[in-house]
């Protein structure tokens, strides 16, 4: 395959349980056609976000840094002028770039513009007319029996923007079906739910929390697991919409097409839900599939640990872009086959701004995990550590029975940072390009 010619495609399934994936061995049939992509392409299963937000972890992936060097956390929301992005390295070498995204977290506003020929979003920029917009988008949608979380939209979008040019494109797609509020559309909303349990089941489970933790019931973890699935099998399906779209077009099998989650949501298992982002490997532990024939192998599994950080050097790799300066990651692949791995992957979790009604603890979190224990450090040292080989649910908190233990985890987790801090100091952030302004468009502006 022509490098010049191999089109990008990142797909973002925010809210993704990686162990709700039938890819991944779930008993239910949630993902078939993601399951196809993985007989198609190259699946980690032990993929981990960077942070438990949607915001932290897309920069990763933008930049390949992790969030204490990419700066875009809960305490700024906002991706500094530093890293460069994605979207400049393919346009660098001639790609045209857009990006869907529903979420209004993410978007040039907040630094993720750059590099962007277009970016198109669901909400209004107006304070006035921006509500309208959405209340009447919303409204149209109830009325016609397509509500989603903006997945239809998306798609279409996306579809109508690659037929206005030509390749190779740079795609960024995010779907948001799978997070908290969990309402697929019919029937997807039915089609796991268990005997004698409605979407009714999951009350005020279902909605966000802002003070101390939730209790959930055991029928409200049952009934938000079965929306969850619901809402990947519907994202699922328009995934496969744009792989249908992209293959009549002869376009499919020229696209490296990425499907991971920046975290996956919390569905009650442990019987709370809380204001806190969790932690535990269930909403650190993402989905990742890669898939492009000719370039990568097919029906491959790949055992190593892998992270948001490494999505940008592994596309910059396959396609044969540049990466200058050099980022945090590694490239996943290359020419020569799947690299190696960490012995140990990291995450991050910010306090939240003080502007954010909230009464959760105001705490600064860190991960360490290995392939055997895991380490939690809070800044007020209220530390977890689990045995995540013997106990995979992280139901026996050791920090206190196991001291030493934990302490050698806590001064391995300062070592990397003081190594990134060290890494950050030798390899200057570039500063970007001045281009011109992003286009800032509504998705379906046109329906």
């Amino acid at each position: 395959m022509n490098r010049d010619t191999l089109n990008v495609l990142l797909v973002v399934l925010e809210g993704a349980r990686a162990d709700h994936c039938s890819c991944n061995g779930y008993e239910r049939e949630t993902t078939p056609f993601l399951d196809q992509m993985a007989r198609e392409g190259v699946r980690f299963p032990h993929a981990f976000t960077t942070a438990p937000t949607s915001l932290a972890a897309v920069a990763s992936m933008f930049t390949g840094l992790f969030p204490s060097l990419h700066g875009a956390t809960e305490e700024t929301r906002l991706l500094g002028p530093g890293p460069r992005v994605v979207a400049e390295v393919l346009k660098a070498r001639g790609y045209r770039t857009a990006a869907f995204c529903p979420d209004p977290a993410i978007g040039p506003q907040n630094g993720f513009g750059r590099g962007f020929d277009r970016f198109f979003t669901q909400h209004g920029g107006g304070r006035i007319t921006g509500r309208a917009a959405d209340y009447a988008r919303r409204a149209s949608d109830r009325v016609l029996g397509r509500g989603d979380a903006g997945a239809r939209r998306t798609t279409h979008a996306l579809l109508d923007w690659v037929g206005q040019g030509h390749e190779p494109f740079f795609a960024f797609v995010q779907y948001r079906e799978a997070l908290r509020p969990l309402r697929p559309p019919a029937p997807y909303d039915r089609t796991f739910m268990p005997a004698g349990l409605t979407a009714a089941n999951t009350r005020t489970a279902n909605l966000p929390v802002e003070g101390p933790p939730r209790p959930v019931s055991a029928e409200e973890a049952a009934a938000l697991a079965a929306l969850h699935d619901g809402a990947l099998r519907y994202a699922d399906l328009r995934l496969k919409e744009i792989a249908d779209a992209l293959a009549a077009n002869r376009a499919w099998d020229r696209t490296l097409c990425i499907v991971t989650a920046g975290y996956g949501e919390n569905l009650g298992e442990t019987g709370t839900i809380g204001a806190l982002p969790a932690l535990s490997d269930a909403a650190l532990r993402v989905p990742l599939i890669l898939r492009c024939p000719g370039r990568i192998p097919s029906g491959f599994v790949v055992e190593a640990f892998a992270q948001p950080v490494d999505l940008l050097p592994t596309i910059a790799a396959l396609t044969g872009a540049s990466l200058d300066p050099p980022v945090q990651g590694r490239a996943l692949l290359d020419a020569a086959g799947a690299s190696a791995g960490p012995a140990a992957i990291h995450a991050e979790a910010f306090r939240p701004m003080a502007s954010t009604p909230t009464t959760a603890p105001n705490v600064r979190r860190k991960v360490v995990r290995t392939r055997r224990e895991k380490l939690i450090w809070q800044s007020d040292e209220d530390n977890a550590l689990y045995d995540v080989a013997s106990d995979p649910g992280e139901h026996r908190n050791l920090a206190a029975a196991q001291p030493e233990r934990a302490d050698r985890l806590r001064r391995s987790l300062f070592d990397w940072l003081a190594d990134a801090e060290r890494w950050a100091a030798a390899n200057a952030l570039g500063q970007p390009e001045v281009g011109k302004p992003v286009a800032l468009e509504q998705q379906g502006a046109r329906e």
